[in-house]
């Protein structure tokens, strides 16, 4: 009786951290903008939800009174290497069906690994869902509740409805092949490709539609799976495409705290983010956004305003916009040289420059302004090695110039063990620009660019090692002939770029002897060409 005691003590603990990664405040909110937000998984001790796995909920029989228990193909490969699940909820003396789900784990998973292994979420599109895809229900029509079972389902072994196995057709054999392509080698292995993805895999499939109940239901999976596996928490990615585009941003929004990267693929919309003005609550995450150039919902123009929204609130965003392409996008998008790397990349104790700004300047009354996510229990600032004291906010506003880094606890009143990793640091500079009469003059000067030809470099001044340039070509995807060369014609860097590293930014790797100095950053792309000015300073 101990033992069993005890057990349930554990699971009790188990549940209750689970939801203790943020304040309260973050997990159930009635007073939230668009409504009442709801993640919690444990809402008391007769009252929460819990996974049933290897195991799909349908109707479906073998034979009479005997339940398949399983999915139903209708994919066009091989989808067992994803493990089959579902999520329930008990409440009292009801014990509810939630939502099916398919998991793929790492090959050669090892629970024991130290850092964990990433979390990639794919919110299917409408098509793949598990009853009604508009008029087109596999049963009755969409008020049929599972729960109520009224009109009786079918129990034919091969019937559609609750098949938990369609919601991988689209990418589901991608990510298969990314993990295949991984060969059991852990997330920090230096000799992982691009297209490889050491990590796990969880494909919720919604029974009508994404809408914000079942994206939160689909949020509270995402938690006990993290919560069950060797999930490193700082590196759980989610995307989607069409309706499920729509899904990641209601993801997001409800959980900004939760995912370090973005992937919306032409997502019908951006869940009312910009209505509700939430843009700085998700400014943090980096967002990949992909739209085809002949979609008409949405179309071009609406996803290309999105973006250039989320930019002027504080976000860093890649787009990807392909000509010729209608809403059925996402072959490409999976198919990026860059789209597992990307999100690989992304760590959520890193911290956020919002625009990219790391240079002070003063003139302008510019000063960077960093930030973690939101909702954490505790915070810490550091410049240059110290603590800043009083700095205990997700945000902080460098005024000084230096290396600063950022930690935050998912743990209240965290002890020295209980703080998350710092973050990656990040060097803020002060801009030489000087005051000529009325007017500001800095450093940066466009010589020759057309309008969606733009270069950003930064720091600006910067040092040999620190300076980074980004650059958006537009729709045109050959490979861009970048150099830096002194004023005296002589060459520090030259190399071919495609556009996919240029949009994300690099760090060139400049030749010795590079001396202080005014530079000049020239790119050509066939006839277009762009020079920029940067300063290098020791």
């Amino acid at each position: 009786m101990k033992k069993i005691y005890l057990s349930l003590l554990c699971l009790l603990v188990i549940n209750y951290y689970s939801n203790a990664q943020v304040k309260a405040s973050y997990l159930y909110n009635t007073g939230m903008p668009y409504g009442t937000l709801d993640i919690r998984t444990r809402i008391s001790s007769t009252n929460y939800f819990y996974l049933v796995e290897n195991q799909t909920f349908s109707f479906r029989e073998s034979s009479s009174g005997v339940k398949t228990n399983t999915y139903l193909d209708m994919t066009s490969f091989d989808s067992s290497p994803y493990t089959e699940g579902h999520l329930k909820r008990k409440n009292g003396s009801a014990d509810l069906f939630v939502m099916n789900y398919r998991l793929l784990k790492p090959l050669s998973y090892s629970s024991t690994y130290a850092e964990g292994y990433p979390l990639m979420v794919l919110f299917h599109g409408a098509v793949e869902r598990g009853n009604c895809y508009y008029n087109a229900c596999y049963h009755s029509n969409w008020s049929y509740d599972p729960n109520v079972n009224n009109p009786p389902a079918p129990k034919t072994a091969t019937h559609k409805l609750l098949n938990n196995d369609y919601n991988l057709q689209q990418g589901g054999k991608e990510h298969l092949d990314a993990r295949n392509r991984a060969a059991g080698k852990l997330p920090n292995n230096t000799t992982l490709g691009s297209r490889d993805f050491p990590g796990f895999v969880l494909v919720p499939q919604m029974f009508n539609v994404w809408d914000s109940l079942n994206v939160q239901d689909a949020i509270r999976l995402v938690q006990l799976i993290a919560q069950k596996y060797n999930i490193d928490e700082n590196r759980i990615y989610v995307h989607g495409l069409s309706i499920g585009g729509y899904a990641v941003y209601e993801a997001i929004k409800r959980a900004p705290w939760l995912f370090a990267a973005a992937q919306p693929m032409s997502a019908i919309n951006d869940a009312s983010i910009r209505k509700y003005k939430l843009q700085s609550k998700v400014a943090h995450i980096p967002l990949w956004a992909y739209q085809g150039g002949n979609d008409t919902n949405p179309a071009p123009a609406y996803t290309t305003q999105l973006v250039n929204d989320y930019k002027a609130a504080g976000s860093v965003v890649r787009y990807s916009l392909y000509s010729g392409v209608g809403h059925t996008c996402w072959p490409k998008a999976f198919a990026e040289a860059e789209f597992y790397s990307w999100m690989l990349s992304k760590r959520k104790e890193n911290i956020h420059a919002s625009k990219g700004i790391t240079v002070i300047d003063a003139s302008k009354a510019q000063y960077p302004i960093l930030m973690l996510a939101e909702g954490f229990h505790a915070y810490q600032w550091e410049k240059d090695g110290v603590v800043i004291s009083g700095a205990t906010s997700f945000t902080y506003t460098a005024k000084t110039p230096g290396k600063y880094r950022a930690r935050f606890s998912r743990v209240a009143n965290p002890t020295s063990t209980q703080w998350n990793k710092w973050s990656a640091p990040i060097t803020v500079t002060t801009s030489t620009a000087r005051i000529a009469s009325t007017e500001d003059v800095t450093v940066i000067e466009d010589i020759e660019a057309e309008d969606v030809f733009e270069m950003t470099t930064f720091p600006n001044p910067s040092s040999a090692e620190e300076l980074f340039i980004q650059l958006e070509t537009g729709d045109i995807e050959t490979s861009v002939y970048l150099q830096l060369i002194d004023q005296m014609g002589k060459t520090h860097y030259q190399a071919e770029h495609t556009p996919a590293e240029l949009a994300e930014g690099i760090r060139p790797q400049l030749s010795n002897g590079v001396a202080n100095g005014i530079y000049i950053i020239m790119a050509n792309q066939g006839r277009r060409s762009i020079k920029q000015k940067v300063m290098i300073q020791k």
